[in-house]
């Protein structure tokens, strides 16, 4: 039967070649997207899926109130998991680490020689650290394999280390694991050393992780005065995102007993001040972390998750708007196979073999497109390599994968076969005979012209999210952020270095002449970061505190980033912070009217009085998500790493730039020669505030190519149906005198007026999508009615593309040949 079934949808695949070829296009587009959609998603929704007892393990996170404001950090006080080991019941593990930021590995080789591996040139990005220093804890978290060594024994002494099995083998070659044992290597941190001998060999994690940690060193090799004060094991006070701790619980511990026992231990330890008296823990699963950006964390690849259902979304539409292409087509074909059909039920064909006959053929178009789908998939992920995470790829013969394909299969076939199937085998055989089988429906079409309002509502959507989109992107990279951005590089010194060399650096660039100005400071106006300080303000007997954002840099940081300067005067060159310029949004927070009125006075950082010398304007130090908040800027040149350099290359080739930026480097190289040199230019930087939305941008873009490619495909193939239909009345109209304008505008009308009602239906459906997404930006675009217009204007001409290449080819035909063919 189904051998049978197959050769007839075959020949009706033969006998319909172009509508064929529309159905499968569509239904191939439809899958292929959702294929790489599923892909990503289950890529992301895996990370750290595979972890034994993964509901019981949690990351202990800090939030402080102050000033009106909620700060968060995905560290801990480095004195908390001791106190939580004490004093807090029901925790099965309790594992610290802290982020080890090493410079270079020193690796004995023979006769004295000596390898070295500068980690920053090698590593995937320097910030996302491999180092740890973690208690034997940590391996009772986290089931790894262990190829040599032991979990229970191997960090409990100072002075050890455990190797991932690539780290070792890069460390010391190829060899059995067993005799990476007792290898020595030493780590460079700045002008600190810390000398390890090998102790225990793990497998790498197969799968997706966020603890992709290599190099495990024993934490008891940091109870020295001098490492317990850098990682502030003992303290209570401070909070860095580099010391982190996970717990895992008891079995029948919940995350809300542990949590009533915070207050208590906060109460005992942490004395209450004006920043500590909001603090708080918090406890974070697991499965959070990938996630949750309010926390995040330097070695964590975030995901977006609303991103991700919007994906998903995506998919789900563009399937919808495939199966949609071939329910019209098929119930539009249906006047021409009713004899077929008549003829079938007069021998002896039931209703139900005539469902399963037709669920066949779509079965049959469903299979020839999920194949082209999946040959579509890898040169796909290909071209979309940089907008997708590393490692994805498309592992046909998973039985995931395999499931996935045969579930779609199923769900096309029945969402594109299943009614069409029902309305061709429903029709008496009489009528069929007659070929009346859908005189109503092809006079009313009531389903169809609804399935066109439906496809053209979204991608009437699709257009006006992209148009929104990128509206808000070209404002925000448009915007005056308060500062110059062109012509700019900045570059930042090691933070662990104590030498005087950085002063000889920016003696040596003021020397260069391609160089028109150059500036010491902690940070660049703006970044991704935050640096913040706690100023208080006396108003007579009221005490105004608030949360300011340290911008400081020398006496040519504002000049150099073209920062306004509204009142006083300049700060003046200090190694130390003596005096600060407030921005006006801070003027005006503490009570001042006019900016100048704010100098002469005086603001309060940890007890010590620092006079207000001047008033910048307002800057942006951050994104286009936030409002400006008060900032100050001061000069301390002791702990400032940051060099900015304006270059004098305006109106010069790109040759002469490299040529700069080269003779940068080689002066750098002189004075570090350990360190590599990385650069960035500040216009790029700001322009990477904004990644996410310009990854949402391309994704909303390519949404909106293929749901107006799969609407067009489907109106392409009815009005194709539609003139074979009424070829004579075309024919006939031509004789008595009509215009092809008046055939073209005949043909074209009915499916015009369903894509402007489209419009219309969209407009506030998007709308409303597009004012909750613009809502995460404190300054947006306004949702213009010339937004709309263009949408709906871009809707309408695409539509008319697509009717009116069929139609014109219609109206100019030859009205004789036009009569033959009936």
């Amino acid at each position: 039967m189904f051998r049978n079934n197959f050769k007839i949808a075959l020949r009706n695949f033969w006998k319909y070649p172009a509508f064929s070829a529309i159905n499968i296009l569509g239904l191939a587009i439809g899958v292929s997207a959702c294929l790489i959609i599923y892909l990503l998603v289950r890529f992301e929704l895996s990370y750290d899926t595979f972890h034994a007892d993964r509901n019981r393990i949690y990351r202990v996170v800090s939030q402080t109130g102050f000033a009106g404001e909620i700060f968060k950090n995905c560290g801990v006080s480095g004195a908390l998991p001791n106190a939580m080991q004490q004093e807090i019941t029901g925790l099965a593990s309790v594992a610290p680490f802290h982020l080890f930021y090493a410079q270079q590995v020193h690796i004995p080789e023979a006769k004295g020689k000596m390898k070295k591996l500068d980690l920053s040139a090698t590593d995937y990005h320097p910030a996302k650290a491999n180092y740890i220093l973690v208690n034997p804890q940590y391996f009772a978290v986290f089931k790894y394999e262990w190829l040599a060594g032991n979990a229970q024994t191997a960090l409990h002494e100072p002075y050890k280390v455990v190797l991932s099995e690539k780290q070792a083998s890069k460390y010391f070659g190829n060899q059995k694991p067993v005799n990476y044992l007792g290898k020595i290597l030493t780590y460079l941190d700045g002008e600190d050393t810390l000398t390890v001998t090998v102790a225990g060999v793990v497998r790498d994690f197969q799968q997706n992780t966020d603890f992709h940690f290599t190099d495990f060193i024993s934490l008891a090799s940091a109870q020295s005065p001098d490492w317990e004060n850098k990682l502030g094991l003992k303290e209570w006070g401070g909070t860095s995102s580099s010391s982190q701790l996970l717990i895992k619980l008891t079995p029948n511990t919940t995350p809300a007993q542990i949590a009533k026992q915070f207050p208590g231990l906060i109460d005992r330890h942490i004395p209450k001040d004006g920043y500590n008296n909001n603090r708080s823990f918090l406890l974070q699963p697991l499965a959070d972390i990938h996630f949750n950006a309010d926390y995040g964390s330097d070695f964590v690849r975030l995901a977006h998750r609303p991103t991700l259902y919007a994906l998903m979304g995506v998919a789900v539409f563009l399937l919808l708007m495939a199966g949609i292409n071939f329910i019209n087509l098929a119930t539009s074909q249906s006047v021409q196979r009713t004899k077929e059909i008549g003829v079938r039920k007069v021998l002896g064909s039931s209703r139900y073999s005539l469902i399963t006959q037709f669920l066949s053929e779509t079965f049959v178009l469903a299979l020839v497109a999920v194949l082209l789908a999946v040959l579509l998939t890898n040169p796909l992920l290909a071209v979309f390599r940089s907008f997708l995470p590393p490692g994805i790829h498309l592992p046909l013969f998973s039985p995931a994968v395999l499931l996935f394909l045969v579930g779609l299969t199923i769900i096309t076939t029945l969402l594109a076969g299943f009614y069409p199937a029902l309305v061709l085998s429903a029709a008496a055989p009489i009528q069929s005979l007659k070929g009346q089988i859908s005189s109503t429906t092809t006079r009313k079409a009531y389903l169809r012209k609804t399935l066109i309002v439906f496809q053209f509502t979204l991608s009437q959507a699709f257009i006006l999210g992209a148009l929104v989109v990128g509206a808000q992107i070209n404002f925000m990279r448009s915007q005056d952020m308060g500062f110059k951005q062109d012509e700019i590089v900045t570059f930042e010194l090691d933070w662990r270095d104590k030498t005087q060399n950085k002063f000889v650096l920016l003696n040596k660039i003021r020397q260069m002449p391609e160089v028109a100005q150059v500036s010491l400071s902690n940070s660049t106006p703006a970044r991704s970061g935050t640096n913040t300080m706690v100023f208080k303000y006396h108003a007579g007997k009221e005490e105004i505190s608030w949360n300011v954002h340290n911008k400081s840099g020398d006496e040519n940081f504002i000049n150099l980033y073209g920062i306004k300067l509204l009142a006083g005067r300049n700060i003046f060159p200090s190694d130390t912070l003596r005096e600060i310029l407030i921005n006006e949004t801070y003027a005006k927070a503490i009570g001042f009217k006019q900016v100048n009125e704010a100098v002469g006075h005086y603001a309060m950082l940890d007890n010590k009085k620092l006079p207000i010398v001047g008033v910048v304007a307002d800057f942006h130090v951050q994104s286009l998500h936030k409002s400006i908040e008060p900032v100050f800027i001061g000069a301390e040149n002791k702990f400032a790493r940051t060099i900015s350099l304006k270059l004098a290359t305006r109106g010069k080739q790109a040759a002469e730039v490299k040529a700069t930026l080269a003779k940068l480097e080689k002066e750098y190289q002189a004075l570090y020669p350990e360190q590599k040199f990385n650069y960035a230019f500040f216009d790029e930087t700001i322009a990477h505030f904004y990644d996410n939305e310009q990854k949402m941008a391309t994704i909303v873009r390519l949404a909106t190519d293929l749901a107006i490619f799969i609407a067009c495909l489907g109106l392409i193939g009815l009005v194709a149906f539609t003139v074979t239909q009424r070829t004579k009345e075309i024919g006939i109209r031509k004789v008595l005198g009509a215009s092809v304008t008046h055939i073209v505008a005949l043909l074209s009308r009915d499916f015009l007026k369903l894509v402007v009602l489209a419009n219309v239906v969209a407009w506030p459906l998007a709308g409303w999508a597009m004012h909750r997404w613009l809502q995460d930006f404190a300054y947006r675009v306004p949702l213009s009615a010339g937004l709309f217009i263009l949408a709906g204007i871009s809707a309408i001409s695409i539509a008319l593309l697509a009717v009116s290449f069929q139609a014109i080819k219609a109206a100019v035909a030859n009205p004789v040949k036009s009569l033959r063919t009936e």
